[in-house]
């Protein structure tokens, strides 16, 4: 149970912002841009069943599946959802020509900049297949660009962008073979430039063997401001078997690097730095989907960082943009309206 105190601290912050002042903040993201082809499926055994059938008996089809298109990608959709905030918000990536058409229709409809896109490479690809009542995805990914995508593929414009940031978000570091240098070199190219930086690698297990140099190279330098994590990347990264203690392994991490800890759970987000902080999760009874959640996470506490909330309010709202995104029918990120209004019902204000 959020603490009423802390909600009504919150929201008297937020009803206070300048709406107009918000433009003035600029966030650069790179290097990845998805489509995803969500299939909205049964129970996992019952489907398997199913799909073993038809295959063994030659091929054919299974009728009455909803399924939708939607963008994907970490940093796409992080881009989209600050965006929503109020945020202005710019992508570098590369994809090709139907990635560009795509990602105008999804992001630049809704004002996301993507004038430094670059269509000289492939379109990446997610199939998420969501399992039951909680939505379980299993993803199939083909990375197309974001793949290979290095630090030499950034030119003067992306630099000049980066430079006149206030934040610089690198993610996917999971599905990049060039992550770790991408990341590394982006990282002082900001800092020397005065520029916030933020990571979020996703989920590390393909690439575990790789983990000591990620650490090594990006989480202990000393320019990275803030990683974001969940419980499966803290617990490689902290070398931690248990999940039963999760602050503490957050504790005994950030004892090796200098970057702010951002944590999210299903139970609860907490933020680790000089002090420890910790906000419960919003408990919500509808929930349509767990895809894009981290993401929509992330863009709430990106925006708390920018407009030097607390710990415990950036963490509110970055759980309140979440569980507005994964708790609406459609997968639309909410506006500072939304959240707002979601904050009072919630603790019934």
């Amino acid at each position: 149970m959020v603490d009423r105190n802390l909600t009504e601290r919150l929201l008297k912050k937020l009803e206070e912002i300048n709406q107009g002042k918000l433009r003035d903040f600029n966030v650069v993201l790179l290097p990845d841009f998805f489509v995803d082809h969500f299939l909205t499926l049964d129970l996992l055994e019952e489907n398997f069943d199913k799909i073993r059938k038809i295959a063994q008996q030659g091929g054919g089809n299974i009728p009455n599946v909803s399924q939708k298109i939607s963008q994907g990608g970490n940093s796409a959709n992080t881009a989209l959802a600050l965006k929503k905030l109020g945020i202005c918000s710019h992508l570098i990536c590369k994809t090709d020509e139907l990635g560009l058409n795509l990602l105008d229709y999804f992001l630049g409809k809704a004002g996301v900049n993507l004038s430094n896109v670059k269509t000289n490479g492939r379109l990446a690809i997610t199939t998420a297949l969501e399992f039951g009542e909680k939505h379980t995805n299993v993803m199939i990914g083909d990375a197309g660009s974001v793949s290979d995508f290095s630090f030499e593929d950034l030119d003067d414009n992306d630099f000049y962008l980066i430079k006149n940031s206030d934040l610089l978000c690198v993610t996917t570091w999971n599905l990049n073979e060039n992550g770790t240098m991408l990341a590394k070199k982006c990282f002082e190219f900001a800092k020397n430039n005065c520029v916030k930086t933020f990571f979020d690698t996703g989920d590390p297990t393909p690439r575990c063997n790789e983990i000591p140099n990620l650490i090594e190279h990006v989480l202990m330098d000393k320019n990275l401001d803030i990683l974001g994590l969940n419980e499966n990347e803290l617990l490689q990264y902290s070398n931690t078997d248990s999940s039963e203690d999760l602050v503490n392994a957050g504790v005994e991490l950030k004892k090796k690097i200098n970057a702010r800890i951002d944590l999210h759970t299903a139970d609860f987000t907490c933020s680790i730095n000089n002090d420890v902080t910790v906000v419960p999760t919003l408990n919500i009874s509808n929930v349509y989907r767990s895809t894009g959640a981290g993401d929509a996470w992330n863009a709430g506490n990106i925006f708390g960082e920018l407009l030097n909330f607390l710990d415990d309010e950036r963490l509110l709202f970055a759980s309140a943009a979440a569980a507005c995104y994964i708790s609406s029918p459609k997968p639309v990120h909410p506006t500072m309206k939304d959240i707002i209004s979601f904050l009072k019902n919630l603790g019934k204000i």
